[in-house]
């Protein structure tokens, strides 16, 4: 995909983040938020953080490297926490059907799992739908990207927490995750993960596990 469709891309989910933030229900969980904020020193995550920096340049110049933050308490797939994804670096994009730069974004996403996924490294991808259960199952069907695993928090108890922290504005919100459930990064608005820039940023994580 081209450079200038991407652009094009991100001001479209520019007009998403502003939809999203006027219609959603506030379900924030800070206790959660802050029961895992303290949990973990994040020691390994900042190894993460402090090599992907230089490589927040090209596709990934949206990407900001972050103060790691503890998130394992936080829901991500009915009774599950994001403490069940620690052990390996993780990509976590949350999504919706009605958000069309996902449907853009999400190829891109099962294309870099077929490719880097594996013990160290993992995209997984979180609809919060509310609704049709198997709607989303569909969705990423139809979008190419069913061997991405569906997980689904519909009560948008992780997206809010997030959004009340400043980690999440609107979807798609793509969270890079080092092996102790801590947050290295963020990517605001959909990506060009399949790119060799993506890739290169990912690699980089994976050495500084």
């Amino acid at each position: 995909m081209s450079r200038r469709r991407w652009m094009s891309l991100g001001g479209a989910a520019i007009g998403v983040v502003v939809i999203f933030a006027v219609a959603v229900v506030v379900t924030a969980r800070p206790d959660l938020f802050s029961v895992a904020s303290g949990a973990s020193q994040c020691q390994a995550t900042q190894r993460v953080a402090d090599a992907v920096e230089p490589m927040t340049t090209g596709y990934m110049a949206a990407f900001q490297t972050l103060d790691p933050v503890d998130v394992t308490a936080l829901p991500y797939d009915g009774e599950a926490t994001l403490a069940d994804v620690t052990g390996r670096l993780t990509l976590l994009n949350l999504w919706a059907t009605w958000c069309a730069p996902c449907r853009v974004e999400m190829p891109e996403l099962a294309a870099l799992q077929s490719e880097l996924g594996g013990d160290d490294f993992s995209v997984v991808a979180v609809s919060i739908d509310d609704k049709d259960r198997n709607r989303p199952e569909d969705f990423l069907e139809e979008s190419g990207a069913s061997n991405l695993a569906y997980h689904r928090e519909p009560t948008l108890s992780l997206f809010n927490s997030l959004r009340a922290e400043g980690l999440a504005q609107g979807m798609p919100t793509t969270l890079l995750l080092g092996p102790d459930g801590c947050t290295a990064g963020v990517l605001h608005g959909a990506a060009a993960w399949n790119s060799e820039d993506a890739k290169a940023l990912i690699r980089a994580a994976i050495e500084a596990n």
